[in-house]
């Protein structure tokens, strides 16, 4: 790939384009497994992936002195506009420098397309992109049509489904920056990393935040050595390995921190494409004005003796905190976690022991499986996301286990280790189901040889029935 970038100021791309990722594509690269002192075998060297071309906008300056290429606006104001003659002329020379390939012309405004992911995709299958970087109080307006309005002939928009034309206009965000060079810096490193070659390993960038590798979701957090740091443990799944729980794991914490910090990442996707099985759904902490809306959704989906007892614990102040989840803001609650104080029978008083539960989980989303969490009996993956968001809460404050029960599949994948007995149905079959528990600063072995008889839940509040040793 060509890039090229028109500006005002060149020398902001030196350390960029001199650095890490981008001066890597932009060199030939030794292969692995190649020997250095082998005579010279063109098969065991990768070429440059990318090259970039630097240029002042002020050599296409009329101004012949001082190189101008701004003025005054019409109408009065503050600031400096971009002259038409300067930009129209250069951006045209700056293409007949590579005729035979086209261009993708793309200046940067903040008035223009927020930059995304998939935008970054289409613009690394483009093999020459034009970076026109603005600054003062931008362009003339006229050059900017002019542009937009050349036939699609000369020049060409990859990937482009917005009427851009010859002309693709973005912005980072809703923010202002003094130029254009910092976005064609970020524009650059976004799009250069998704070339073949360009990473050490080509999955690195597919499995990014935003990608398709996640689901266009967040990605999951990231743990290395040492195991142990400032008293703060690598959850134990990703020391089994055992990769396909380890695969779910991550995915499971995908989405619930999608669902956290980005829920308008889980909203519906376009038509032709597979719906996320949580769409725009928000976890969130209740609020006292969510009790009536908790208490209704207790007493359809499990029984009013547990609504009842929710009230009672509420009302002795012995909730810690309790969760809910939305499919949108002000919509109708599908699900809701208590959060209470465990105690251990032979260590009475011993704090930081936490029990979630009961999950309820409406109806219509009991059998809603995301990926990763999928074969959850009862509320699936949503009552997973439910008591992994509690996990990560409970984390930050520096509580000791948590405890859950939970299904034959259990919740391994949020890091779980099953240490309780069986519940058997009504019917005389075995669901399966079971007290787990995470450590979370707990010694872990102490966790594991963990019996249900040992642990008393909050007043009020009834064991799970048919807990039993194991």
């Amino acid at each position: 790939m060509r890039i090229d970038v028109l500006t005002l100021f060149p020398g902001v791309f030196d350390g960029v384009l001199s650095s890490s990722i981008l001066k890597r594509a932009a060199e030939p690269v030794l292969l692995p497994g190649a020997d250095p002192a082998a005579p010279e075998d063109e098969s065991r060297v990768r070429p440059p992936v990318a090259s970039f071309h630097l240029h002042n906008l002020r050599d296409w300056s009329d101004d012949a002195k001082h190189g101008k290429v701004d003025d005054a606006p019409f109408g009065g104001g503050p600031g400096m506009v971009l002259r038409c003659q300067p930009v129209w002329d250069a951006v045209h020379a700056v293409q007949a420098m590579a005729p035979e390939v086209p261009a993708t012309r793309v200046l940067f405004t903040p008035t223009g397309e927020p930059l995304t992911q998939p935008r970054i995709e289409q613009l690394a299958k483009a093999p020459l992109l034009l970076l026109i970087c603005g600054h003062y109080e931008g362009f003339d307006q006229r050059v900017l049509d002019a542009l937009r309005e050349e036939p699609q002939e000369t020049t060409s928009v990859a990937g482009d489904t917005s009427g851009a034309g010859g002309l693709l206009e973005l912005s980072l965000g809703d923010f202002v920056l003094t130029g254009g060079e910092l976005p064609a810096a970020v524009l650059i490193d976004a799009v250069v990393r998704l070339l073949p070659g360009a990473l050490g390993h080509d999955e690195s960038a597919h499995r990014d935040s935003f990608s398709p590798g996640v689901g266009r979701l967040l990605d999951h957090p990231h743990y290395t050595r040492p195991r142990n740091w400032d008293g703060r443990e690598v959850p134990q799944v990703l020391l089994s390995g055992d990769h396909p729980k380890i695969e779910a794991w991550r995915q499971s914490q995908s989405e619930m921190l999608t669902a956290k910090r980005r829920p308008d990442l889980l909203a519906p996707t376009p038509e032709g494409q597979a719906a996320h099985p949580f769409p725009a759904m928000v976890i969130r902490e209740a609020r006292r004005s969510d009790f009536d809306a908790i208490d209704a959704l207790v007493r359809e989906a499990s029984d009013d003796e547990s609504a009842d007892a929710i009230r009672s614990l509420r009302k002795a102040g012995e909730v810690l905190f309790e969760l809910v989840a939305e499919m949108g803001p002000g919509d109708r609650l599908a699900a809701h976690a208590l959060v209470t104080e465990a105690e251990l029978v032979d260590a009475p008083g011993r704090a930081g022991w936490l029990y979630v539960g009961p999950v309820t989980v409406a109806e219509p989303w009991r059998n809603r499986g995301g990926a990763g969490i999928a074969g959850l009996p009862g509320g699936g993956g949503l009552e997973a996301s439910l008591i992994g968001q509690a996990v990560r809460t409970l984390r930050d404050d520096g509580m000791q286990a948590v405890l859950a029960h939970a299904g034959p599949q259990g919740l391994a994948p949020l890091g779980f280790e099953r240490i309780g007995g069986e519940s058997r149905s009504g019917s005389g079959g075995d669901s399966g189901a079971g007290l787990w528990g995470a450590a979370l600063r707990a010694d872990s072995a102490e966790l594991a040889g963990l019996k249900p008889e040992r642990v008393r839940l909050a007043a009020g509040l009834p064991s799970p029935a048919g807990w039993r040793a194991e």
